[in-house]
């Protein structure tokens, strides 16, 4: 059985990188906003405080789905959580291209937010359905992919798009929305159409019986483990210390990933003075190196096992990276482009760290609801990291806002200290649960 988790088996070759690419599409959509905000600052009349909170109003709006969705998906079907919401984001993401005032831009923002809200938790249990624990922390890498292959995609064309497509009179950010939010529609029909809920709804064409008898056999090792949070409530869950400690953490990461993802153009384009096409490519770059990081991070989460120790490590190498920005300034282009990728790797590597702790943390019908909660609370944090920044930055000074995406990654380090790290050998590898410090 050994050998069957790996060869190059439905799970790896189809449902991941399904999963993966709908979730860059979602990903691309909530955050080509970073190219669009000189033009709509120009157009609306916007500052860049108010840019900072249109950003991040789309986080108000995501939290409201998180527990309803990852309910449903536990227990009914995610793949048509999935279906339902790609085609309405689609919709709102090319309604962002249409608007006229601020007033209407903050509320077609915030209702993306509100049905992306429901895809995390559709698409980690998927995640949890198909992997085993030996195996998840290499898939939740490969997920994670979105991170960092959202932003290199997106900020190539979105900036070609920006800087080429003013067609019959409309403004080239009008464009970009209609162009990029198109694709997340059709790719949600075909990933309902491709895609099963779980091993046991696949079709023996989709599934060998060596395979569906392997992963079957790997569930129910893995359902009989003890977990940290065996609460059945979802309100008790919640307020489990250990799952506390976790989502604080999480959120300090989210504060850091979603300042630098909105804010990294702008900053380049500040220290560069280059145009956008060229500040695409270049805000490509961290992206690309993260990219790499990422794939090495998913290797040593399933072999090392100590997810506390490697999370404080490279929430920590970020937050040294986010400093050294802020020390530089504009003085070197490229060293700040390095710092830039230093800070990206760290925060992109660390996500799979997270994603893989969760299902050994909880029980698997409460991995949708709790995976809800956990994003919904750590989300705030997408709201208040570009906001935070785009304040900072509204008083001249354009890399004010890396200090405080250091502090927060600072404290999501020290969140996670709390957790207490069990390595528990699942075969694979060992892994570590989340309990309180006694």
């Amino acid at each position: 059985m050994e050998q069957i988790s790996r060869l190059k088996t439905f799970r790896w070759t189809l449902v991941l990188p399904f999963i993966m690419v709908e979730y860059i599409l979602a990903y691309v959509d909530r955050t080509n906003i970073s190219f669009a905000l000189d033009g709509m600052e120009k157009t609306l009349g916007m500052t860049s405080a108010t840019a900072g909170f249109i950003s991040g109003i789309f986080f108000i709006g995501y939290v409201l789905l998180q527990l309803p969705a990852g309910h449903l998906a536990s227990r009914v079907s995610a793949t048509k959580n999935i279906l339902a919401l790609s085609i309405l984001w689609g919709v709102f993401s090319a309604l962002q291209g249409a608007v006229t005032s601020v007033t209407q831009l903050t509320v077609v923002r915030f209702l993306l937010g509100v049905v992306e809200g429901g895809m995390f938790p559709s698409i980690y249990v998927l995640v949890a359905n198909w992997f085993p624990a030996g195996e998840r922390g290499r898939a939740s890498s490969f997920f994670t992919f979105y991170i960092t292959v959202a932003p290199l995609v997106m900020s190539p064309l979105s900036g070609w798009i920006v800087s080429n497509a003013d067609w019959w009179g409309i403004p080239s950010w009008r464009w970009l929305f209609f162009l990029e939010g198109a694709p997340g529609v059709i790719w949600g029909i075909i990933f309902w159409l491709l895609i099963p809920d779980n091993p046991q709804k696949a079709s023996a064409k989709q599934l060998s019986a060596a395979e569906r008898a392997y992963l079957l056999a790997e569930f129910e090792k893995e359902d009989k483990q003890p977990k940290v949070v065996q609460e059945k409530s979802y309100l008790k869950a919640a307020l489990n210390p250990s799952f506390i400690f976790l989502t604080l953490s999480f959120t300090g990461l989210v504060m850091g990933n979603y300042g630098i993802g909105i804010w990294m153009p702008v900053i380049i384009k500040s220290i560069s003075n280059f145009g956008y096409t060229a500040v695409g490519f270049i805000s490509a770059v961290p992206w690309l190196i993260a990219t790499i990081v990422m794939v090495y991070a998913g290797i040593v989460n399933d072999r090392w096992g100590n997810k506390r120790a490697l999370i404080i490590i490279l929430e920590l190498i970020a937050a040294a990276a986010f400093l050294g920005i802020s020390y530089v300034g504009t003085s070197s282009l490229w060293l700040s482009v390095a710092l830039l990728s230093i800070a990206a790797a760290g925060i992109a590597a660390v996500q799979g760290v997270y994603f893989s702790f969760l299902p050994e943390l909880i029980t698997k019908e409460m991995v949708g609801g709790l995976t809800g909660i956990f994003a919904a609370v750590a989300n705030i944090g997408g709201f208040v990291g570009p906001f935070a920044v785009g304040a900072l930055m509204a008083g001249g000074n354009k890399l004010g806002g890396m200090l405080f995406l250091a502090g927060m990654l600072i404290l999501a380090a020290f969140f996670i200290a709390f957790c207490k790290n069990q390595a528990a050998d699942h075969g694979h590898g060992s892994s570590g649960t989340c309990a309180m410090t006694k």
